[in-house]
């Protein structure tokens, strides 16, 4: 939620320089008041209007995107961070052989073995690992 609250304040900037407003219009507005004439709109306020709303999308769909888009690379971070590639390569390539390449469930499976046994090495429970999965097999 707090990253989204950059987003809001872009957005406001922008849509607020946006909107021209000339010292004759700000002294007409304070003149009269705003309930008693009726408002007409021309179509050069329709066209502004268009333009605000179409930048405003605009800004809203990239600030998405560039959001989403860093969310994806804190997961990809979160992935190469995971127990089977802190262990040595030859143990990685047994397990994976074994599990016909699903990291998920290596990881998962490491993840276990290293939680039951905090003070062994990622090598000991990649080992303890392969040695439970040939063992269950045979």
């Amino acid at each position: 939620m707090l990253k989204l609250l950059p987003i809001g304040a872009v957005l406001a900037t922008i849509i607020s320089t946006q909107l021209p407003v000339t010292s004759n219009q700000r002294l007409q507005l304070a003149q009269s008041p705003l309930l008693t004439q009726p408002y007409n709109s021309t179509s050069q306020e329709n066209d502004q209007d268009g333009a605000i709303l179409t930048t405003a999308l605009v800004v809203s769909g990239i600030a998405a995107g560039g959001y989403l888009a860093t969310k994806k690379v804190n997961t990809a971070k979160a992935n190469t961070d995971s127990p089977i590639d802190q262990a040595s390569s030859k143990l990685q390539k047994k397990l994976l052989i074994l599990l016909h390449n699903d990291r998920t469930t290596a990881n998962r499976l490491l993840a276990h073995t290293k939680q039951s046994t905090p003070q062994k090495s990622v090598n000991w429970a990649m080992e303890k690992v392969i040695y439970d999965l040939e063992r269950d097999r045979a």
